[in-house]
């Protein structure tokens, strides 16, 4: 059985409460007090005496598993507690962790020594309230006074002086930590540290221009910050960064360290002068470049090469290759925007009772000045992490919309175009006049076009982004949820999205029929949509035996490379009116019956 814990509320006279104000007594209220005493008349007599103003546990069971600042103890449960609590005092030292014994007035008769290895306090019954309260107060005050001075010692021991951040040992500290959970979630961890040449500035302005400049940089590394990275200062002029494990991978620390470029790259005003500080940037992996914190530690400060201020150097030279990759990627993606390198790409959806191409997915294709195609896998996270991903997105939109007009004019029988957003898009302040604008421009009715959301955003997205895309819907534009079912479905929040439809994902559709956990999860799926009246649509069908099951469940759209890839608009108008071909179209539909 574990120890109650008593919270009593404070009802205390305003002269009471200003005299123990005066006394230094607000600095104890809401001490957590240990009474274990076998008594029930005592137990009643301490409880009315301290229950206004202290947290007060009863009954232990298990005090080493107890917080407290004080315990209050009789001879009965000193037999029965004291090498418990020896235990708990041992564990605090050098902190004191006061024990006050309660004793009959006749036991003073006897010798007390026994008990002074535990007790630092005797009070005799019957208690003298005045005194009782005195001698509390002062125990607690030591023992306040006690961690307060081991806090600012351990802040001392663990702390840089002059920009208070967190030292080498919090960071050894923290890298091993965060080794541990990444071996839970089998991740990579990066550890950066980055090197800043103070030299010039200790020779012009000593110490002083030193301390400063220190400053000033360890702010603008804060200032590049997520609220998932951690920043330490190592020495005088290295610093290292860790991120949690959620987010240690590649493309966040490239992301980071260019973030940290760019902030140093700004000179430093040190009394009247500016002053250009050159930055070089080391980073490791573990477990890849070592087998423990300092070896990874030691990894990334070896790893920072003086000449090299631009980019970060890795230890790994397979890491240094990817990094290298990623940055020339990110360099040529922001030339790509404004040298209209991107092209739309479609893939059809076709209706499950009719057999006909009713709407298409929109897919943006980054093409090379040389012909070659850039994978979305490689550049869209890249685009997502940088930012670039709005721009890239409303061209996306905006393209859409005038191929749209164009079939429209055709008498094509698209009804929709599908086009992929992010958080990021919807985001923008001014995200609906945006769709607006261009769906007037182009004078095609909202119907036209749906927006694609994946699962995750709905989830964490903030009110103002759901009520922007509440408006969206009411206006006719359809929201579809991407990759549903890999993340958050339920009820609990499904009935509260503005959507209209639902895309099951391809990782489903793949093992269909062979899985039946993957068969419940898409009847799931389908039950939630007859349920809120959604449209359903099946992505990644390969297999005409996929497709013919899908059809049995009652999805009511088809996508995947069973009926075509996605392809540039041209071959894609040729593919269409070959499909639409009214002796295809029951061919194909007699094939997947």
């Amino acid at each position: 059985m574990t120890g109650t814990v008593r919270t009593f509320p404070t009802m205390v006279s305003p002269e009471k409460k200003a005299k123990r104000t005066d006394d230094g007594f607000q600095r104890i209220q809401g001490a957590k007090i240990l009474l274990a005493i076998h008594n029930p008349n005592n137990l009643a007599l301490l409880r009315d005496q301290l229950n206004s103003d202290f947290q007060l546990y009863e009954s232990p069971s298990d005090i080493g598993h107890i917080d407290f600042d004080l315990a209050i103890i009789d001879t009965q449960s000193y037999e029965q507690y004291q090498h418990a609590l020896q235990d708990k005092k041992d564990r605090c030292e050098p902190t004191l962790l006061p024990v006050m014994l309660m004793l009959p007035k006749r036991d003073l008769k006897h010798n007390l020594r026994p008990y002074l290895a535990l007790v630092d306090e005797f009070i005799t019954m019957p208690v003298d309230k005045v005194e009782f309260m005195e001698r509390v107060v002062m125990l607690l005050r030591a023992r306040f006074l006690a961690v307060d001075q081991r806090d600012k010692l351990y802040y001392l021991a663990t702390h840089d002086r002059v920009t208070g951040l967190a030292n080498e040992q919090r960071c050894l500290e923290h890298v091993t930590d965060t080794i541990l959970a990444a071996s839970v979630l089998n991740k990579t961890v990066y550890v950066i540290v980055f090197s800043i040449n103070l030299e010039q500035v200790f020779k012009s302005f000593g110490h002083s221009g030193l301390d400063q400049s220190a400053v000033i940089c360890s702010q603008r590394a804060l200032n590049t910050l997520t609220e998932h990275d951690k920043l330490f200062r190592l020495t005088t002029d290295t610093w290292c960064l860790v991120t949690t494990p959620s987010h240690n991978n590649l493309t966040h620390t490239l992301f980071v360290c260019q973030q940290l470029v760019n902030a140093m790259n700004e000179p430093v005003r040190i009394e009247h002068d500016l002053i250009h500080l050159d930055t070089a940037i080391g980073v490791s992996s573990y477990p890849d470049d070592a087998v423990n914190t300092r070896q990874v530690l030691d990894a990334a400060i070896n790893a920072i090469d003086p000449t090299q201020t631009s980019v970060p150097n890795f230890y790994s030279k397979g890491l240094q290759k990817d990094a290298l990759r990623y940055i020339r990627t990110e360099t040529l993606l922001r030339q790509a925007i404004g040298k209209e390198q991107f092209e739309l790409w479609y893939q059809p959806q076709i209706d499950f009772a009719s057999g006909e191409v009713k709407s298409v997915e929109a897919l943006v294709r980054w093409r090379l000045p040389n012909g070659n195609l850039v994978s979305p896998g490689d550049f869209i996270p890249i685009a997502e992490k940088t930012g670039l991903i709005t721009q890239i997105d409303r061209w996306v939109i905006m393209e859409a919309c005038e191929t749209m007009a164009r079939w429209k004019e055709q008498a094509l029988s698209i009804e929709r175009v599908a086009v992929n957003v992010t958080a990021c898009d919807v985001e923008e302040d001014d995200f609906v006049s945006f769709i607006d604008d261009i769906l007037k421009k182009n004078h095609i009715p909202p119907p036209n076009l749906e927006l694609e959301i994946t699962e995750g955003v709905f989830f964490h997205s903030k009110s103002q982004n759901l009520e922007k895309l509440s408006l969206l819907r009411k206006r006719g534009i359809s929201i579809a949820v991407d990759d549903f079912g890999t993340g958050y479905s339920s009820l609990s929040y499904l009935h509260t999205l503005p959507i209209s439809t639902l895309k099951i994902d391809r990782s489903f559709i793949n093992s269909i029929l062979t899985s039946e956990n993957d068969v419940a999860i898409t009847e799931s799926i389908l039950w939630l949509a007859k349920t809120f009246k959604l449209q359903t649509v099946a992505e990644g069908i390969e297999t005409v035996e996929q497709a013919g099951y899908l059809k049995k469940l009652g999805v009511n759209i088809a996508q995947g490379f069973y009926y075509a890839k996605p392809m540039p608009e041209a071959q894609f108008l040729v593919w269409l009116a070959n499909h639409q071909n009214a002796e295809r179209v029951e061919q194909r539909q007699s094939e997947i019956s």
